[in-house]
């Protein structure tokens, strides 16, 4: 397929970046350094959510961040799955939008209680507008840590971050730009970056270098057991399902849902770090099991409900990640693939007599590289990241003189996956970051934002086409 002049501009400016960070960081030998110096010149010690802008202490803290964004180039079809600025742009939307606006505020209290127990809390503005479309925020964390339940483990139970990609060693703070975009996973729904559960965390080995000025190897875990409701209650659990309806009493306003059972999601990370910390390389799983729903058998693409049959269904992640950072530039990737049990089903465009439909397993994949680097230490930044995403790899079709015969396509509603999709997409931004104070607390980011949409078929047999965005983001913490 042929490179569009946006796309050529972005490699060209992604190339240029990358090939001055090289330079610099061929031509300075780091010095040993704590992990915190390691990171000292990205912004991820203050956007990751960890819970603290002051680790091991107590009180209030957050950070904002938000852009100026132009809209230079919209998919006139609106299409994608579920990336930022989605829609706008298209046939329908007036040209060239543009506005000043955030993205996210968080406003977190950490309370050690103790040196064994901490507490944590965090209200989150994330785009949520109430019933006057008035900006809102919404509790994102609420919970404690037991610090040393047991040699090299803590304990942590509440609403808290997932250990997908956002907890510590893992790729949202390892990448460190969350101010810019979304992690892959975190972009696509793959999974939710917090949960209600309970999470064991730590070290299950570490070695004791010989020289005391670099850090130890170590091999770290984290592992997860939470109800996959995200940021929202449990109806029934809560009392939120007990209200009904005025004009039919016998339906509940807020139904029980498929949290409301024995299923429940399982995550863990295995991850080890070292090279005086500065490369980290993990395995992430998880699975969720929802047991037996029900299908409706299609005989000549008509729902028959006397056939209906209880087929399994359940969702299985895999994400393997390897990061570099240094005082002088990072580098990184991360690659996942999550399928689900008969999450779809085939369908007939021109049906055969008596042709009775079946599931296949549904497959997303994607695969994300990233890099930054350091041109005046402590001040100046350059970061590029570029993203491959599939969002179904078994949607497939069959023609037959011409004409489609049949295709496969998403089925079950229980499923967050974007199944059904024809076309693949591309993600790519690069830019720079200017930090004008000496703790970089406070930073400008000018970014271009490129997201494409890759031509499809059948259905879908649109033009490839493109979101272009040229943003000014900023972020500031306390």
């Amino acid at each position: 397929m042929k490179k569009t002049n946006s796309t050529r501009l972005i490699l060209g400016f992604a190339g240029s970046l990358l090939a001055m960070g090289s330079l610099q960081a061929q031509t300075t030998t780091p010095a040993p350094a704590s992990n915190q110096a390691l990171s000292s010149n990205a912004i991820s010690e203050i956007t990751n959510g960890a819970g603290s802008a002051t680790p091991g202490g107590s009180g209030l803290w957050g950070y904002t961040f938000g852009d100026y964004a132009y809209m230079g180039h919209g998919d006139s079809a609106a299409r994608g799955t579920k990336e930022q600025y989605k829609g706008l742009g298209a046939a329908h939307q007036a040209s060239n939008p543009n506005a000043f606006e955030i993205r996210r505020a968080y406003l977190g209290y950490t309370q050690k209680i103790n040196d064994k127990f901490s507490a944590y809390a965090l209200l989150a503005y994330e785009g949520d507008q109430d019933i006057s479309d008035n900006r809102t925020v919404y509790l994102k964390y609420a919970y404690f840590k037991w610090k040393g339940i047991f040699k090299g483990s803590d304990l942590k139970i509440g609403q808290q971050a997932t250990n997908s990609f956002a907890n510590a060693y893992n790729t949202e703070p390892l990448m460190g730009y969350r101010s810019v975009e979304k992690t892959i996973l975190d972009m696509h729904g793959i999974d939710g970056s917090s949960d209600m559960g309970v999470t064991l965390e730590g070290k299950i080995w570490h070695n004791t270098p010989a020289d005391s000025t670099m850090l130890p190897t170590f091999i770290g875990y984290s592992a997860m057991v939470g109800d996959n409701s995200g940021n929202n209650p449990v109806a029934g659990f809560t009392g939120a399902a007990t209200s009904v309806s005025g004009s039919n009493p016998s339906v509940a306003l807020n139904p029980f849902n498929n949290t409301t059972d024995k299923d429940k999601k399982f995550r863990g990370n295995l991850y080890v770090n070292t090279l005086n910390g500065a490369l980290t390389v993990g395995l992430y799983a998880d699975y969720l099991n929802y047991g037996d729903n029900l299908y409706n058998t299609y005989v000549n693409n008509v729902p028959t409900n006397s056939t209906s049959s209880h087929l399994k269904e359940a969702v299985q992640t895999t994400k393997v990640y390897a990061v570099y950072n240094s005082k002088w530039f990072g580098l990184g990737a991360e690659w996942f693939t999550q399928s689900m049990t008969n999450g779809e089903t085939e369908t007939w465009s021109k049906p055969v007599a008596g042709e009775t439909n079946d599931t296949v397993n549904s497959v997303q994949t994607g695969l994300s590289i990233f890099a930054h680097g350091t041109i005046i230490q402590n001040k100046l930044n350059i970061f590029v990241r570029y993203d491959m995403y599939t969002p179904d790899n078994v949607y497939s079709h069959t023609v037959v003189g011409g004409v489609t015969e049949a295709f496969t396509s998403h089925f079950s509603n229980v499923s967050g996956s974007a199944n059904g999709n024809s076309y693949k997409e591309n993600f790519m931004t690069a830019g720079l970051d200017w930090s004008p104070t000496s703790d970089k607390k406070v930073h400008f980011m000018p970014n271009i934002w490129y997201y494409q949409i890759n031509n499809g078929y059948g259905s879908d047999a649109l033009k490839s086409d493109n979101y272009m965005v040229y943003r000014i983001s900023f972020l500031y913490a306390f």
